[in-house]
C-alpha cells in the first residue's frame, strides 16, 4: 500500500436529498484528501439526483450511480455495488443521514498504514437531528479482549460507518453485506468477519455523528418485519458458525427466544413455516420441545375451531 493510498466513500442514498448535503460537506472538509466518493442511487423518488450533481460541478472527486437490478433494493445491495465501482485500497463504507468528523480519514487511514490490521473502527457520537444536540456515545465500548463474542451479545458496538477496510482484506471474503437482510445487516457481517479476524485496530475518539431521526428506511417501521429479520440475521450467522464445525449457544438460544415469541403471540402459522422452511429442528434439541407445543396448539386452533391459549414459561 502507498504512503497516501486513495479512499473510496461508498454511500447508499434513498430520499435524503434533505440530508445527504450535510454528509456530503463533511466528506468535502476532510483532511486527508485522497478519495473519491460513490454515492449509489437505490431507487430515489425525491431530488437527490439534483443535489448530488451539483457537488459533482464543484468536486469531481463525486460520482454518482444506480443501483442495477442485479442487486436487491435496499442499501446492502447498494453498498455491494458501490464496492464494485471504487478503485481504492481502502474503503469507507458511510450513510446518506450521517456526518464524519473532519479528520476522519487522517486518523483511520494511518493506523492501517504499515501496521498488521485489517481494518480500523472509531467511537461514533449519536446527536439528536441537529449536530450540536450531542445525546452521547452510541455505546461506551468497541472493543474487548473477547471481541467476537462481546459483539455478537452486544457488550461491544461498533457501526458501519465507523470502519475503514483494506480492499485486499474484503477480497478474501465469501460475500460482503447480505442482501436478503433488511436490519440487523451490520451485525450479521460484523460477526462473520470477526470470528475470522478477532484483532483490528480502533480509538476512542469519536469520528462519526450518527443522527437520530425517525425516517429510517430499513424497516419501514414495521416492528414485526424488524423483529424476523433479526432472527435471520442470527439465523444465518448460526449457519455460518456450523459451516466452520463451530456453533454460540447465544445464538440458539436467540433463535428460540424468537420461536417463543411467535408462539405466545399466537403466530402459529409463521412458527410451524419457520420451522420446516429454515430447518429449525437442526439446530437445537430444545425446539423439538417447543415444537409439540406449536403442533399441539396449532392443531386445536384449526381442527377444534377454538381459542388459542399459550401459558408464558
Amino acid at each position: 500500500m502507498s504512503k497516501n493510498p486513495l479512499v473510496s466513500i461508498i454511500i447508499p442514498t434513498y430520499n435524503r436529498a434533505h440530508l445527504i448535503k450535510e454528509t456530503l460537506d463533511s466528506v468535502l472538509t476532510q483532511t486527508y484528501t485522497n478519495w473519491e466518493c460513490i454515492i449509489v442511487d437505490d431507487g430515489n423518488s425525491d431530488n437527490t439526483e439534483e443535489v448530488i450533481n451539483s457537488y459533482i460541478a464543484k468536486d469531481q472527486r463525486f460520482k454518482y450511480c444506480h443501483r442495477p437490478s442485479e442487486h436487491l433494493p435496499g442499501g446492502n445491495g447498494a453498498r455491494n455495488f458501490g464496492f464494485k465501482k471504487s478503485k481504492g485500497d481502502l474503503i469507507q463504507w458511510f450513510d446518506d443521514d450521517d456526518v464524519m468528523h473532519k479528520n476522519k480519514l487522517s486518523i483511520q487511514v494511518k493506523s492501517l498504514l504499515n501496521t498488521k490490521y485489517y481494518f480500523s473502527v472509531c467511537q461514533t457520537i449519536v446527536f439528536d437531528n441537529d449536530i450540536n444536540n450531542i445525546i452521547g456515545l452510541k455505546c461506551e465500548k468497541i472493543y474487548s479482549d473477547n471481541t467476537f463474542n462481546d459483539y455478537i451479545r452486544q457488550k461491544i458496538v461498533w457501526m458501519t460507518p465507523s470502519a475503514i477496510w483494506k480492499r485486499n482484506f474484503l477480497n478474501t471474503l465469501d460475500k460482503l453485506f447480505d442482501e436478503e437482510l433488511k436490519a440487523a445487516q451490520e451485525w450479521e457481517f460484523h460477526s462473520r468477519i470477526l470470528y475470522k479476524n478477532r484483532d483490528y485496530h480502533h480509538t476512542d475518539q469519536p469520528l462519526v455523528y450518527i443522527r437520530k431521526h425517525d425516517q429510517s428506511v430499513s424497516y419501514n417501521g414495521n416492528e414485526e418485519r424488524r423483529k424476523y429479520h433479526y432472527f435471520l440475521a442470527r439465523l444465518k450467522l448460526n449457519h455460518f458458525l456450523k459451516k466452520q464445525f463451530d456453533k454460540d449457544v447465544y445464538i440458539n438460544d436467540y433463535l428460540i427466544n424468537y420461536y417463543k415469541y411467535l408462539i405466545k403471540s399466537k403466530q402459529l402459522k409463521k412458527g410451524i413455516i419457520l420451522f420446516f422452511q429454515k430447518r429449525l429442528y437442526l439446530i437445537n434439541s430444545k425446539f423439538l420441545v417447543n415444537t409439540k407445543l406449536v403442533l399441539a396448539a396449532f392443531s386445536f386452533k384449526f381442527f377444534n375451531k377454538g381459542e388459542c391459549f399459550i401459558r408464558k414459561r
